[in-house]
């Protein structure tokens, strides 16, 4: 929430909680189980779009190993920084901080074909216009590489959105099928998510 001091006409920002960095529990599910049944393998490609904390940016890291890359995306700064110092101390050094606007045409910068997964990790009930971040993510797909999604579950336990927050499975799968992708795998992550996994027609 946005503080304004009565004193003066600035608004004062919250700081950022990095706290959230060092926490080992993870929210409704497991990061490394995740990314090993959807097949992430030694070498592979990764953008994770909305990064956030870097959860899945570690896993990923450690799993594509020394001659994998995992690039990091989100509009916070802050953030990217801080995930940047945890991959040093965790001794990663493949992963690459994208700061962008992931609304935006060709937000990534990244070249057409690159990747092997692509990973929208709690991501799109945040974006307004989900069919620029789907194309930008078709974009720097290889053929036949895996989008994979994960949302709140309309059916969760645990749910901390709105109901009109949410993100329908169907809406995303009509979303993404129009786009060219093509729907392999749904499961249950912990009790509160479910993820998609996509493949590129």
């Amino acid at each position: 929430m946005l503080e304004v001091k009565k004193d003066s006409s600035k608004i004062h920002l919250p700081e950022f909680d990095y706290s959230i960095f060092n926490k080992s529990e993870k929210i409704g599910n497991d990061p490394k189980k995740i990314l090993e049944k959807i097949g992430l393998k030694t070498n592979d490609i990764v953008v994770d779009f909305g990064c956030g904390a870097g959860f899945y940016t570690i896993e990923a890291a450690k799993i594509t190993g020394i001659n994998g890359k995992v690039f990091a995306i989100d509009i916070n700064r802050d953030i990217l920084d801080h995930l940047k110092q945890k991959a040093i101390e965790s001794g990663l050094r493949n992963i690459y901080g994208i700061k962008t606007d992931l609304e935006k045409e060709d937000s990534t910068g990244l070249d057409e074909g690159l990747a092997n997964v692509a990973l929208m990790i709690n991501l799109l009930y945040l974006i307004k216009n989900k069919e620029i971040l789907l194309r930008e993510a078709y974009r720097i797909l290889k053929s036949n590489a895996k989008l994979v999604i994960m949302e709140w579950s309309e059916k969760g336990e645990l749910n901390m959105l709105e109901k009109e927050e949410l993100v329908k499975n169907k809406e995303i799968k009509d979303l993404a099928t129009r786009i060219g992708f093509k729907k392999i795998m749904t499961f249950e992550a912990g009790i509160s998510h479910e993820v998609q996994v996509y493949i590129k027609g």
